[in-house]
């Protein structure tokens, strides 16, 4: 194994010690000392892999990802409907799964950051995420437009369900499929 591949690991690595820590404490109230100190390291070392916390979260991000895309793939072998596959891609918002819920709070710190401190890296990335989920959301149901509008929407309810009280996140989700399906099915 190269050099190169053997400091990707360990920035890999790095991230995901911090997970819990990023989701239970949020982005903003965490010292690198902290993050350091989380992941069993020097507050030096975090630096020769990140340029600040901010990387850190990006990084974490890019592995959640991976690991739920992986994880989708699976799910929709076994999901029948397009309803239940659409249900599937967007797991992230509808599962009660603790994993899921901790990966939740890590897609909402990452948020905040591409809300606040907005960076080529990060408008590409997003870019790429959104292009990724209409192409799939397109498969399920064969229309780009309404495709892109059904990502959107969701996303926007996710921000949304982070700075309202009393949101059911589930149920606006839900209803807005069934809705967009039954909008769908008219227009055949």
């Amino acid at each position: 194994m190269d050099n190169l591949s053997k400091k990707n690991i360990k920035r890999k690595n790095i991230a995901k010690s911090c997970c819990t820590l990023f989701a239970n404490d949020g982005f903003l109230d965490i010292s690198i000392s902290k993050l350091a100190i989380t992941a069993g390291i020097g507050k030096g070392t975090i630096y020769e892999y990140f340029e600040n916390k901010e990387d850190i979260v990006f990084e974490l991000m890019t592995c959640l990802q991976e690991d739920y895309d992986d994880k989708f793939h699976l799910n929709l072998k076994i999901a029948v409907t397009k309803e239940e596959k659409i249900y599937k891609l967007f797991d992230l918002f509808l599962s009660k799964d603790e994993n899921i819920l901790i990966q939740k709070e890590i897609y909402k710190q990452f948020l905040i950051i591409c809300m606040s401190k907005p960076s080529d890296k990060i408008i590409k990335y997003n870019t790429n995420l959104r292009d990724k989920y209409i192409s799939l959301l397109e498969n399920i149901i064969n229309n780009y437009k309404q495709s892109a509008k059904i990502y959107d929407t969701i996303i926007g309810f996710f921000i949304a369900s982070n700075s309202l009280e009393k949101y059911d996140l589930e149920l606006c989700i839900k209803t807005f499929i069934k809705t967009e399906l039954k909008i769908y099915k008219e227009n055949i």
